[in-house]
């Protein structure tokens, strides 16, 4: 009777091999740069300076539609904000702010929807309980502006820095990747408000093309950028509500779909 082989067919032998390499690189932590909080704070605020409008073509998910909608986006610092939803058949819906008034206008209907650019009010049209210039801060590719009430600290968790920065009220944990430095997350918790978080991902020319918003509950919105025109010069009319024959309560419209 013929023994059989103890030893493994090489082919096993080398494939375990690979396998078990491939593992070990694949686990490994990507080379980090070094940073330091005044570093991380001041890439920020810089940005923050820098960009300062936007001009650009999204596909968005959240309270407004239950879908992916192309829609034309205006950004206009420090609280302007204009969101046109688009159809085959032209303008489908608009939506906008200067900081005080929010208002919706289905051009089809011939009637306005305007109240106060609220949390509850944004919340009901852009699916995230935001202050306008907070939403306009991550769609121009930062965390929310905070005034720090304690010194913030500096941690690392894997991939990431982690960046907590207190203030009154709350904290805002800001996660960016070791190796580019480029913001990923921002994590906000707040007294007597939903908890905030933000994803910043698929980052080109200096800018995330995937931002998600989740405040839980259902109230969360996906952005993809397909084109992003920054720093452009935006007329304050864009932002204006439209004339229209007809002008109601923003809560009679309910959440447009």
């Amino acid at each position: 009777m013929r023994r059989r082989s103890s030893r493994s067919p090489l082919w096993l032998v080398a494939l375990l091999v690979c396998t078990a390499g491939c593992g070990l690189i694949g686990s490994r932590l990507r080379p980090a740069r070094p940073t330091t909080v005044d570093a991380l704070l001041a890439e920020i605020a810089g940005r923050r300076a820098a960009v300062t409008s936007m001009r650009a073509r999204v596909r968005l998910r959240s309270g407004l539609a239950r879908v992916w909608t192309r829609q034309a986006v205006l950004v206009q610092r420090p609280a302007a904000i204009r969101v046109d939803v688009l159809s085959p058949f032209g303008l489908a819906l608009a939506v906008g702010t200067e900081g005080r008034t929010l208002w919706a206008f289905p051009p089809q209907q011939g009637i306005r929807y305007e109240g106060a650019a609220t949390p509850e009010n944004l919340a009901r049209l852009l699916g995230t309980p935001l202050e306008v210039d907070d939403l306009v801060d991550v769609l121009l590719g930062v965390p929310p502006a905070r005034r720090e009430s304690a010194p913030p600290s500096l941690a690392r968790d894997g991939d990431e820095y982690v960046l907590t920065v207190p203030y009154a009220g709350g904290s805002q944990e800001l996660r960016f990747a070791t190796d580019t430095l480029e913001l990923t997350r921002v994590e906000e918790r707040r007294e007597g408000a939903r908890p905030l978080h933000v994803r910043f991902a698929d980052y080109a020319n200096g800018f995330a093309r995937a931002v998600d918003l989740d405040a839980g509950d259902g109230m969360s919105a996906s952005i993809s950028f397909d084109h992003i025109e920054p720093n452009v010069a935006i007329d304050a009319a864009a932002f204006a509500p439209p004339p229209a024959p007809r002008v109601l309560p923003l809560e009679r419209a309910g959440s447009p779909s």
